[in-house]
This record gives C-alpha cells, structure tokens and sequence, in this order.
C-alpha cells in the first residue's frame, strides 16, 4: 500500500511583539525520511527566538548527520543546561516520518499536551517528557506508531493551549480540532482553522506565540514522487 505524509504549520506572533519565540525547521533525513522540530523559547520576542533557533539548530544539525531522535533531543538540553546554566527553558518536539518501518515517531520535551487522531477517535496524549534546559537530567518521550491512513498528529505550542484564560474563556482545543477533522478539510486548512479559533477567543490579540504543526497520513498514488513544500511569510509593517 502506498503512503502520502502531509506536513502543515500555522503561526503567529505575540501581539505588539515583532518576533515569535516559536520556531520550525523541516530537515530531510539522510535515510530518506523527514524531521519536523518545534521549539518554544522560554519568554517571547527576540530573546526567546534567539534561545528557539539555537536548539532548533542544534538539534537539526544532529538529526542531518543521522542521530536518533531521542539522542538528538537529550544532545539538545544538554547543549542548552550547558549554554545558559540551567537558568532558561525550552519545550522542544521533533516529529519524523521514518520510511523504513513506515512509522511516525514523535519525541516530546514539551509540557503541552498533542492531538493524536486515529480510528475516528481524537485522543488528547499528556505524555511528554517536560522542557529542556532547568534540570541537570532530562528525558523525552518517545511516541511511535503505525503510519496508516486517517492518521492526524497535531502539535501545538502553549499559546494555543492556554488561549482564552484571560479572554473570552479557555478554548477547548480538541473539541474544535474535533469539529474540523470532521469536514475532512486540507491539513493546511485545518491547522489554518485552528490557529484562528485560538486567536479569535484572545480577541486576535494573542497574550503569546501561538504554532500548529500537523502532520496527516493519507493514500497514496502510484506515480514518480514528487515533494512539494509551500511557505508563506508576511513581512512586518
């Protein structure tokens, strides 16, 4: 049976605050497979983008040269205790797409909980292994799973989480992302959906950076492959 991997990301800033102390890399594995890294910087604006792109690169750095995901992750915090002295945070999840076992692998440092949508049933996973960089010893959780078709993971970063607590009200996370996998809709449009339901409950003012990250397995077609990745950046007045 073939396979198709969907990978979409949706983010914004703080508002008023000119950078996002979120970060995604997308890096091509030299097994074939992909990595996708998202880092929250402790705090928001430039320094926590400066603090993101630093465990960002340092981690993508150590998956391009084909370390394991766990080990690249606790390389990560180690790197950061060491840099900063235990003195900053950063939640960081890598999710990868590992063509050998035709698995999804996701390794969590992060204390936000995932989507993990499988069987028509949306399931709201806790399990994570808390942010790097505070404590001397420090492991990531380590999720794997088939890839089969129907499969949704969907990664955010606090923002989104904590959206509305000092708004409107909490957004219910899974119950809109519930809503939405139902119309079956693009996983551009989904994650694109759910970042402006987080932002419409602040208002469209977010009281922090918000990022959405899904990845999607769907069927496949039996043609010469091809990759197609897509960005769209607008610029700052």
């Amino acid at each position: 049976m073939t396979i198709t991997f969907e990978v979409a990301v949706a983010k914004t800033n703080k508002f008023a605050s000119r950078e996002s102390g979120d970060t995604v890399e997308v890096v091509e594995r030299p097994g074939g497979g992909l990595s996708v890294v998202i880092v929250d910087g402790q705090g928001s604006g430039q320094a926590a983008k400066r603090l993101s792109l630093l465990v960002a690169g340092r981690a993508v750095s150590l998956l391009n040269e084909g370390v394991r995901d766990g080990t690249a992750a606790r390389a990560s915090h180690d790197f950061l205790y060491t840099h900063r002295g235990g003195r900053v945070s950063a939640a960081l999840d890598i999710v990868s797409i590992d063509l050998v076992s035709r698995t999804v692998v996701l390794t969590r440092n992060s204390e936000t909980p995932m989507l993990l949508f499988q069987n028509g049933t949306l399931e709201l996973v806790n399990d994570s292994g808390g942010r790097i960089g505070v404590h001397r010893q420090m492991r990531p959780k380590v999720l794997e799973f088939p890839a089969i078709p129907g499969t949704v993971a969907i990664l955010l970063t606090d923002g989104v989480v904590h959206a509305g607590h000092h708004a409107s009200g909490p957004f219910d996370v899974k119950e809109k992302a519930l809503s939405l996998l139902a119309e079956e809709l693009p996983v551009q449009s989904l994650v694109d959906q759910l970042l402006l339901s987080a932002m419409a409950v602040e208002w469209n003012r977010p009281r922090d950076d918000m990022t959405i990250v899904a990845l999607k397995v769907g069927p496949g077609v039996r043609e010469q492959p091809v990759r197609r990745l897509y960005l769209s950046i607008p610029l700052p007045e």
